[in-house]
């Protein structure tokens, strides 16, 4: 039994705007040094534009893409990319960059954009009604600050919070009503930024989980690697410098621990000798005093 596969074949022209954003984005590919694609799912527009504004100071370009398209100008480029089409899944942004990508990736770490919230949100960190006048009339909105039991009076037209109140710790989820009076209230709780899914550096892809970022980071990693190096060369009396000292004070400490438990009597040793044998004949005698009571003291 033969199977045929039929080939396809595209009957109709292709877009003239599609093959624009095709050349436009082989443009960007080839004028930098660097790109970054970036998963833009459940980011609004507002955080889109202030996120693009800021990498725009530093000369970095972001640019939302159609998935095909990009995956289609990276190939008329000739650039073989493994795991591109992979990466390249849901709604995305692509970074084009010429500094150090991972220095772009702290920087938007860095940044802290907000949004407003929406029903079914994970607050992202704490949020507080404050205290004050909310310039909020009086009317259906009184149901909000009631079923949210924040306290609240009127006074000059309009309702006033009486404290600082927290409607909601980081973990939990925002409800219907939580979202619908803050955003009457002008409040912004939800931390949001990109989330980078791909680097591609040096003829590859790289994920942010294959490699730490951080001054921080690094620092305290350095910092371990010292402790491990330096117990590692104590433990093992390498005469180096850095380790000699507290090599000869370990051999010490062993040698005289070694001595006292073998009950041997030298000048270092005499009085931690006696000191534990007081203290064994000390434990002895309590334990046959609660058997032979008439032992007395």
């Amino acid at each position: 039994m033969q199977v045929f596969q039929r080939e396809f074949k595209r009957h109709k022209p292709i877009p003239e705007r599609k093959i624009r954003a095709v050349q436009e984005l082989k443009e960007y590919i080839s004028s930098h040094k660097y790109f970054m694609v970036a998963s833009i799912y459940g980011i609004t527009a507002p955080v889109l534009h202030e996120t693009r504004a800021l990498l725009r100071e530093r000369g970095t370009l972001l640019k939302v893409v159609k998935n095909r398209l990009f995956h289609r100008a990276v190939q008329e480029l000739g650039k073989d990319v493994p795991g591109l089409e992979e990466v390249l899944t849901g709604q995305n942004a692509v970074i084009f960059t010429d500094e150090n990508p991972f220095e772009v990736v702290i920087y938007l770490d860095k940044q802290k954009i907000y949004r407003e919230a929406k029903a079914g949100d994970v607050a992202t960190s704490e949020i507080v009604v404050p205290s004050g006048n909310t310039g909020i009339p009086p009317g259906p909105t009184i149901s909000l600050f009631n079923k949210l039991k924040i306290p609240m009076r009127i006074q000059e037209g309009s309702i006033w919070v009486t404290k600082d109140t927290v409607v909601a710790k980081p973990g939990d989820v925002i409800s219907q009503e939580l979202a619908e009076l803050l955003a009457k209230l002008g409040i912004k709780p939800i931390e949001s930024k990109l989330s980078i899914k791909a680097i591609y550096l040096d003829g590859r892809l790289v994920k942010p989980e294959e490699v730490e970022f951080g001054h921080d980071l690094f620092s305290q990693r350095v910092a371990e690697a010292y402790r491990e190096a330096f117990n590692l060369a104590v433990n093992a009396a390498l005469p180096i410098p850095e380790a000699l000292e507290m090599a000869v004070r370990k051999a010490h400490m062993e040698a005289l621990s070694l001595a006292v438990n073998a009950g041997i009597l030298a000048k270092e040793t005499v009085g931690m000798v006696l000191a534990k044998a007081e203290a064994e004949a000390q434990a002895l005698y309590r334990i046959l005093k609660e058997k032979v009571p008439e032992l007395g003291e």
